[in-house]
């Protein structure tokens, strides 16, 4: 083989190494972004189940406090007639009995603005899960 032909055997052969570690470098990057991305897609995975979780629970808090509301609502009825009875008498109403109704009043406000509240949430969140 004359020296020419060597030199052109060996640059081909070169120029074919640098291309083949293009290529191993390339075929390395596209395993890194898929590596990447099934992670990524893993945690979102998780995330969105999370997320899911979070709205259910929101939304059993809701439904409880309408539950807790029922229960008052239908206390009132029972206060009104307390009310009725010690004013007919002519008595105060027991301090135990006062204070109950002033904390039914409050929680009646605070269980309305947390259904309100937790609806508000819940609906948001079900509509981050599309």
């Amino acid at each position: 083989m004359n020296p020419i032909s060597k030199k052109i055997i060996n640059k081909i052969s070169q120029e074919d190494k640098t291309e083949l570690k293009s290529e191993k470098v390339e075929l390395a990057l596209v395993d890194d972004i898929v590596s990447t991305y099934n992670k990524i897609k893993s945690d979102a995975d998780s995330l969105f189940s999370d997320v899911r979780r979070a709205a259910q629970d929101v939304d059993k808090v809701s439904i409880d406090a309408k539950a807790v509301l029922k229960r008052i609502q239908a206390t009132e009825s029972d206060v009104k007639q307390i009310i009725k009875a010690t004013n007919d008498l002519g008595i105060e109403i027991p301090t135990e009995a006062k204070i109950a109704i002033r904390q039914l009043d409050a929680y009646r406000s605070d269980m309305a603005e947390l259904n309100q509240r937790a609806d508000k949430a819940s609906t948001g969140l079900f509509a981050l899960l599309g």
